[in-house]
């Protein structure tokens, strides 16, 4: 097997820890091999998944709500600091 080196922000290898847990990967390689194989191996192009469900209609309603004004944009800084990454 070959083997790659990747350098992650702290914000980042927390959010993939917290995939491994979730996913139940049994470490991170196989947790990025996972993610390779889904992204490589599949028959679809990258952004087909944004216009499948549940998706497509998940992004349909918050742009109805934005436009409403039931929702606000939020800045990555101020995402960050409410979700405490």
């Amino acid at each position: 097997m070959i083997t790659y080196n990747i350098s992650l922000n702290k914000e980042l290898a927390q959010a993939v820890d917290k995939q491994i847990k979730l996913g139940k990967f049994a470490n991170r390689s196989e947790f990025f091999r996972q993610l390779l194989r889904s992204l490589f191996l599949s028959n679809k192009t990258a952004s087909d998944w944004l216009y499948s469900e549940p998706y497509y209609s998940e992004l349909k309603q918050r742009v109805k709500n934005l436009k409403a004004g039931k929702e606000k944009l939020t800045s990555a800084k101020e995402f960050d600091r409410e979700f405490n990454f």
